[in-house]
This record gives structure tokens, sequence and C-alpha cells, in this order.
């Protein structure tokens, strides 16, 4: 019981550390304050998941064996860009300097950064169908963490902050529904009687 407690506070407490993250921005950069936000938030955010995984995993073995695989390597990740944003803001390098100089290191820069940032956002869409597909919670739900997985990019990519605000809000509103069922829970092998 306490470790789904915990989890289910994790499931709301990630996406709202991540959506704190754009307030921080300094000139459209994640700045030091808004990369740290962005690296915390993973772990809350990711071990909140892996209780939903732990429900996937009893319908779809394989496809949330797979999903688990995908999230991990999402949240490395995100975590990769927040520490990027938080060292650019460190060595006061608020510009496009930063990311050029990753052109100097192109297959470690396509491991580290190009090729697991996206796959954060690629992990909540698959974790979207795969609620929907199972019903395994409400299907709007489902659909919001869909469509906020789809937008999920813009707000990073675009650098805008009210485009990152309306984003994490989307993401925030689902997972917080998330979190609340998993709160309320039956525990696994307890009984109602």
């Amino acid at each position: 019981m306490v470790v789904q407690r915990l989890q289910a506070a994790a499931l709301f407490l990630g996406p709202v550390i991540f959506a704190a993250s754009p307030f921080f921005w300094v000139d459209g950069h994640y700045g030091v304050n808004g990369g740290m936000l962005i690296a915390l938030s993973m772990v809350p955010w990711v071990y909140g998941l892996i209780g939903e995984y732990e429900r996937l995993r009893e319908r779809i073995p394989v496809a949330a064996g797979l999903w688990l695989l995908l999230l991990l390597i999402g949240m490395f990740g995100s975590i990769a860009f927040g520490l990027q944003g938080f060292f650019e803001g460190v060595f006061g390098l608020h510009d496009q300097v930063a990311l050029a100089r990753f052109g100097d290191y192109p297959p470690q820069s396509l491991l580290v950064l190009w090729l697991p940032g996206p796959t954060f956002p690629l992990a909540l869409l698959v974790f979207g169908v795969l609620l929907f597909w199972t019903r395994m919670s409400p299907s709007w739900v489902a659909v919001l963490i869909c469509l906020a997985a789809v937008v999920f990019p813009l707000g990073r990519v675009l650098r805008l902050e009210w485009v990152a605000y309306v984003v994490d809000l989307l993401v925030i509103v689902p997972f917080a529904q998330l979190a609340w069922s998993a709160w309320h829970r039956t525990p696994a092998g307890s009984t109602t009687s």
C-alpha cells in the first residue's frame, strides 16, 4: 500500500515538476533552474509510471516490457536535455554556441540527445495507446495522454513559454486522473470483504 501510494503521488508530482520548468526558462533556453526541474522531474514521473507498468504487465506482458524499455530510454533523453540546459546556464552559453558544439561530436550527441530525447514523448504516446487498448483507464485519459504526447515536442522544440504552458497543462490533467485512480485503487492481493 505504501509503494502504491508513493507511485500514485509520483504520477502527479513528476508532470507538475516538469511543468514548472518553463517558468524558469531564460530567453527560450532551459537555463539552470529549468534544466534542473526537467532532469529531476523524470525520477518521480518514471517511478509512478513503473506502477502503471506493473498493471499493464499483468494483461500484456510483452507490450508492457517493450514500453518500459522505451520509457527508460526516454527518461535518459529527458534527463540529458535537462542537464544540457542546466550546464548551458551554468557556463553562460545562452545562444546557439552550445547547440553548435554538439556538431563537433555527432555520434555522441546522437546517442545522448537526438535519439533518446524524442523517445519520452513516444513512450507517452505508446502508454496512452496501451491504456486505451486495455481499457485500464477512462478513454478520455488515454486520448489526452496520446494528444499530449503528440504536441509535447512543440512545447520544447519551439521554446515558446505559452506553448509549453498549454502542453504541460494537457499533460498534467490525465496524469492527475491516473494518480487519483492509483491512490484509491485496491492494492493487489487484498480482499475487500
